[in-house]
């Protein structure tokens, strides 16, 4: 603690409660509302094991915190209160004769009363509790802080009703994340966080007002670790992503002006060269944007360098220096694959970042949503859906858009009446993520983007047979406009991770051939 403090840093010890609890119930099997026996997870998940809210889990839980409190000087401790399925409680007599006994809404409030319990016990002790947004479920306890991760909802939530907030939002904060290409990067959770994305971050919402802004305390960067093999790849996983993050906390950060931001942080490098740090050098590689153009797209390619020293190619071989030289963005006409690189005096200092493009008669199109992905999940918006690029499973935050709780009721304007037969798109299925198939779409036409046809609908059962790839066949239509309504699988079903809680859908491009 000592090297912390002489050092200006406060430690927050985190205490998980009631959920994430399965460690604790493995060696405390009492403290649960069934009787087990549980093994330790060996991988990462939400598991439907918590801690029974009863009075032999309150008086070991007071315990562990009495000696976490003795430990830890901060004014802060950390109950955790995330990703509670409440499957068990629903189950358990106890559990629903003290909802019925304290007037409590439903599980929900439950969680509440844990929370308040909790929060009443630390304050006793002179400490404040701070916890992961869903510590709102139910009612926020009176004193209570909050870390708003799954979005920027939490914060706002708390900022207003003055209860303090710390910005950890998953689209942001989570160096978890791919910072580039996951064929040149390590193993990671998943999604897609560069360094010009947290460079970019705002932790004061919009919707507060300067009075409720002070109640936002400052931003947090998460780094878990399920993926991180040791400790030099947690170094490659926040660093230089840790950098552009101590800008925005400090308010200096500046979007407009990234490149300059980029440029200090190139210069930075050769000091954390000295240090031995392993930092990520994913800013020298290449990177792509797709860019309508001429009623279709085009790929747009940059790199930290000089772009001069970019080479591509069109043909599916690896660039070499006398590959086409790089000028500007590149037109995507039909189907191929571009493969680029960075050169500097002849030698190549970049990874090969590939990219294949599958156009059809959508791509490139006009597109809108109904309603939009979740912020985590929202890279490119509804255009991501036409770019001509299949998602990648490991791009969850680039390729795919995702879409909690909710349908993705898209609309597709070919700009005139275009002939097809066939709607094909992609949704994901990872249980142990929330991540469930879609229930059903529906395929829908018109020529006014008012009067729609219904032509085509598929249920659960065939979307499960296809292993979510999806290629419908419409027969033969002629259209301006298209339709597109996939439905979300919605609350999550008994006996699966995040029971009770809403499902996740992942979609990517949808075309027609």
């Amino acid at each position: 603690m000592k090297y912390a403090q002489d050092r200006h840093i406060t430690v927050v010890p985190e205490i998980e409660m009631p959920g994430h609890a399965l460690a604790a119930l493995s060696a405390y099997p009492e403290l649960a509302c069934t009787k087990g026996p549980f093994e330790v997870a060996t991988k990462w998940g939400v598991f439907d094991d918590v801690f029974c809210p009863k009075d032999e889990t309150f008086t070991f839980l007071e315990n562990v915190l009495d000696e976490v409190i003795k430990l830890f000087p901060s004014q802060y401790i950390h109950i955790g209160g995330d990703e509670c399925p409440k499957t068990r409680w629903k189950e358990c007599a106890h559990c629903q004769e003290l909802i019925k006994k304290n007037n409590l809404k439903d599980e929900h409030g439950l969680q509440s009363y844990f929370i308040h319990r909790i929060e009443k016990y630390v304050n006793s002790k002179g400490r404040k509790i701070i916890g992961w947004d869903e510590i709102l479920e139910g009612g926020l306890a009176p004193n209570a802080a909050v870390m708003s991760w799954t979005g920027v909802n939490g914060g706002i939530e708390a900022a207003k009703s003055k209860h303090f907030a710390v910005m950890t939002p998953g689209a942001y904060c989570y160096f978890d994340h791919y910072q580039g290409d996951p064929q040149s990067e390590p193993n990671a959770f998943g999604g897609f966080t560069p360094l010009d994305k947290v460079y970019s971050y705002n932790p004061v919402p919009s919707e507060l007002n300067a009075e409720q802004a002070k109640y936002i305390m400052g931003v947090q960067a998460n780094l878990w670790t399920e993926y991180i093999l040791d400790f030099k790849q947690v170094q490659y996983m926040i660093f230089p992503r840790l950098m552009a993050l101590s800008e925005v906390g400090w308010g200096t950060s500046d979007p407009e002006n990234y490149k300059e931001f980029e440029n200090r942080v190139i210069s930075h490098f050769k000091m954390l060269d000295e240090m031995k740090v392993n930092y990520a050098r994913s800013i020298y590689n290449i990177t792509g944007k797709v860019i309508p153009s001429n009623n279709g797209i085009a790929y747009e390619l940059s790199t930290s360098q000089n772009v001069n020293g970019i080479r591509y190619t069109l043909d599916g071989t690896v660039p070499a220096m006398n590959s086409k030289t790089y000028q500007k963005a590149v037109q995507i006409p039909n189907s191929l694959t571009i493969k680029s690189a960075y050169f500097e005096d002849g030698q190549l200092k970049s990874a090969v970042s590939t990219q294949e493009f599958i156009v059809s008669k959508t791509t490139g199109k006009n597109i809108t949503l109904e309603q939009q992905p979740s912020e985590n999940y929202s890279f490119g918006g509804a255009f991501t859906l036409v770019d001509g690029i299949i998602g990648n499973i490991k791009q969850l935050g680039k390729t795919w858009l995702g879409f909690q709780g909710k349908d993705v009721v898209a609309t597709i304007d070919f700009g005139q009446k275009t002939a097809f037969s066939e709607v094909y798109f992609n949704t994901l299925e990872n249980k142990g993520s929330w991540i469930h198939l879609a229930k059903s779409a529906k395929i829908f036409v018109s020529d006014d983007n008012r009067n729609f046809k219904l032509i085509k609908e598929i249920g659960t059962s065939e979307i499960q047979e296809a292993h979510g790839k999806i290629k419908i066949n419409v027969g033969t239509q002629s259209a301006q406009y298209l339709k597109v309504n996939i439905e979300n699988a919605g609350i999550i079903p008994a006996g699966n991770p995040g029971a009770d809680s809403k499902a996740w859908l992942f979609v990517d491009e949808i075309g027609v051939n």
